[in-house]
Parts: C-alpha cells; sequence; structure tokens
C-alpha cells in the first residue's frame, strides 16, 4: 500500500494508508494503541466494494513521533481525521472505526456536520457526563506502562502477543499485521512504534461525552458490540447501546462470539456486516 503523511499544526503526524480496492472509498481507523493493520483480515471483503483507507494516528504505526514527548490531546486526532478525508475525498465518505477510532469519527462528525456518508463502529469508547473518569491506577493504563517496548524480533513478539488474550483469540494475520505496522527495527531487534506511555497517555485524555448532543449526528450509524466482555474493560459494549440510542440515525448490532477485539477475531464476518450497511 502506498503511505501519505497528514501533517499537523504541531510538526507531528498521523499516516494515511492507501489500501486499494473497487469502488467509492471507505476510511478505517484503529484503537488505542493499534494501528491500521488491526484491519487485515476484514481488508479482502471490504476492498470487493470499496477503496480502502487506513489512518493511523500520530504515535502508532507507521507514524514516527517527532518531537517527545507527543501531545495526544484528542483534538489532535480529530484533526488527522478530517486531514484524511481531505486528502481521500472531499466527501461526505464512508468510515469505519474501532474503539477510540470510532469515538474519533463520531466527535469528527459532530464537530464538523456532513463529513461522513455512513459510519460503521465496532465498540466506540465514549463515556457519559457524570461517569467517573478512571484515574492512573486503571487496570488498562498499568497495563499500558508496563508494556515491554522491545524484542528481539518481529516473530517474537508476535509469539508473545499470540501467547494470551486478547491477541490469542485474534487471526494470525490480523495479528502480523498490526505487529508488522507497530514495530520498527533497532539495532538489537524491532521496538514498538506506539510506546506504552503514549497509549497510557491517550488513554487518560478522555473526557466525558453529552450523549444528548449525539441527536445532531444524522449520519446513518451502525454501533457493533461483542458479546464476550474481556478482562480489565467492560465499558465498551456497555456504551454501544446507549450511544447508538442517542444518536440521530443509530442502530444498535449485536455480534455474538467476539470481544473488543472483534475486527482482529473474525475478519470476514466483520467485513461482510460493514458492508450490509454501507451497501443498504
Amino acid at each position: 500500500s502506498s503511505m501519505h503523511l497528514l501533517n499537523g499544526y504541531d510538526g507531528e503526524h498521523g499516516v494515511l494508508h492507501d489500501f486499494g480496492g473497487d469502488g467509492p472509498p471507505v476510511l478505517l481507523t484503529h484503537g488505542n494503541g493499534l494501528n491500521a493493520g488491526m484491519w487485515t483480515t476484514v481488508l479482502p471483503v471490504l476492498q470487493r466494494h470499496r477503496r480502502c483507507f487506513g489512518l493511523d494516528f500520530r504515535g502508532h504505526g507507521a507514524s514516527r513521533v517527532v518531537t517527545p514527548p507527543l501531545d495526544v490531546d484528542r483534538s489532535h486526532l480529530v484533526t488527522e481525521v478530517l486531514e484524511a478525508v481531505t486528502t481521500i475525498d472531499q466527501g461526505p465518505i464512508d468510515a469505519v472505526g474501532h474503539s477510540l477510532g470510532g469515538a474519533t469519527l463520531l466527535r469528527s462528525e459532530l464537530e464538523n456536520p456532513g463529513t461522513f456518508r455512513r459510519l460503521w463502529l465496532f465498540e466506540p469508547v465514549m463515556v457519559p457526563e457524570g461517569h467517573e473518569r478512571p484515574n492512573g491506577d486503571h487496570p488498562l493504563v498499568l497495563a499500558a506502562r508496563r508494556r515491554r517496548n522491545e524484542f528481539p524480533s518481529l516473530e517474537s513478539f508476535v509469539e508473545r502477543l499470540c501467547s494470551k488474550p486478547p491477541y490469542s483469540e485474534c487471526e494470525d494475520a490480523a495479528v502480523w499485521g498490526y505487529a508488522t505496522l507497530g514495530t520498527q527495527e533497532t539495532s538489537t531487534g524491532v521496538s514498538l512504534t506506539c510506546s506504552g506511555d503514549i497509549e497510557a497517555r491517550i488513554f487518560g485524555t478522555g473526557t466525558a461525552t453529552d450523549f444528548l448532543a449525539l441527536s445532531s449526528v444524522k449520519t446513518p450509524t451502525v454501533v457493533a458490540r461483542g458479546e464476550l466482555v474481556g478482562t480489565g474493560n467492560e465499558l465498551p459494549p456497555a456504551m454501544a447501546e446507549p450511544i447508538a440510542s442517542h444518536l440521530g440515525e443509530g442502530k444498535l448490532v449485536q455480534m455474538e462470539g467476539l470481544t473488543h477485539f472483534g475486527p482482529m477475531e473474525h475478519g470476514r464476518r466483520v467485513g461482510e456486516a460493514i458492508l450490509a450497511h454501507l451497501l443498504a
């Protein structure tokens, strides 16, 4: 695939991947700590009807931090989404998002109505006003801060990922896709391009959303959720129904047997569910 740098106002950048395919464009966004490679097993299904573009947010995937520490304010992620849309097409275009990526697509549409034609979001992570924000002791923050950043090889990193959930439940090709975009070569092996520190800091930048404001989003939107709750984070599946019901044109889709990492667990099923909405 070809890559295009999306320049931010502060000298940092996201990366847009053109994965190819036939038909109108669709933009795919990823969850915190992941990258566009997470969609590897979904792409073949979509590419029959859509030209697929994947966005790596700043600090993720093929993006490289220019001046550490990276500013991870979520408004930058919205800017990167809007730059990606402008680079692809003047819009409105279709978009697909997972977790943080899904929430960022919704925020982009909320603040810039008419950006998207249709949206398909897998467990977008948004918290309603009045919900207690996790502090620095949240299990996901602690896990990210403890994350190992250096491995002797790409193979050893993939082996380590596949040894335990969530990635042990994912398709091998999806894990390889994420790992390949998510590592860079070093003199001693590979290191993660998205450090645990960046992931932890993004996790801590979440702000509450006024769910009542979601009624202004008129883009036909599917909010999909798995039925299996993974360890440490019950919030994403629990928020799917309230988000869907507050949207102006929202619809909840339950997907049996999937966890929060559903798009990496069953690419064909997820791809077909996406197409059912985009082609409707």
